[in-house]
């Protein structure tokens, strides 16, 4: 009837090989019908593009946001239950970037702290964020705003003080805690040195 919402599609598709159809068809098809949950199997699509358009209809549809409004807390975030992130869109970038972390071993490890760093040259501004000291990742608005004060036009050496006010604004943004990676006040030590060594690796980049 017209205003009425389409059927829910199914909760799993299972698809399997012919020598698997013994435990599928005999017992894994039997426990999901006994769980609740829905399925299609391969057979389901026998009908061809009007079952697509079933499984079409039965998507909410989709939305973009801002990556600065998806998190909301220590692992959550905007996303529903029902909802999957099917791209990150990233534009190109327009000029250096740099990204440094305090970690505590040299492999793939949890950051203590981490700051990111990227200069558009044509625009003469800095993008900052900074991760694993605040509730959710956060930018640091006042260290960006320097960028008023760098010499764009003729790509001088950046000063020294400069950068240890880029370092010391980047470490006020944050609102980091005591755990078992770092105390709060290590954090913001840490963040006011990869502050600065970050502004100063993408400026001599674009120098």
């Amino acid at each position: 009837m017209a205003g009425e919402e389409p059927a829910p599609g199914p909760d799993v598709f299972v698809a399997h090989d012919e020598a698997d159809a013994a435990w599928v068809e005999g017992y894994l098809l039997d426990a999901l019908r006994a769980a609740g949950v829905t399925y299609a199997t391969e057979a389901s699509f026998a009908l061809g593009h009007p079952r697509l358009l079933e499984l079409e209809a039965a998507v909410r549809g989709s939305r973009r946001v801002p990556v600065g409004e998806f998190f909301t807390g220590p692992k959550r975030s905007v996303l529903a239950a029902d909802e999957l992130i099917a791209a990150v869109l990233v534009p190109p970038a327009p000029g250096p970037q740099q990204f440094a972390k305090v970690g505590t071993r040299n492999a793939m490890v949890i950051a203590v702290c981490s700051v990111s760093v990227a200069l558009d040259p044509q625009a003469r501004t800095i993008g900052t964020g900074i991760g694993s000291a605040a509730p959710t990742p956060v930018r640091a608005v006042e260290a960006e705003a320097l960028a008023a004060e760098l010499p764009w036009e003729d790509r001088g050496e950046l000063p020294r003080p400069l950068a240890e006010r880029f370092g010391a604004l980047v470490a006020a943004a944050a609102s980091p805690i005591d755990d078992v990676r770092g105390t709060a006040a290590y954090r913001r030590h840490a963040l006011a040195v990869l502050g600065r060594r970050a502004l100063t690796w993408a400026w001599e980049e674009y120098r």
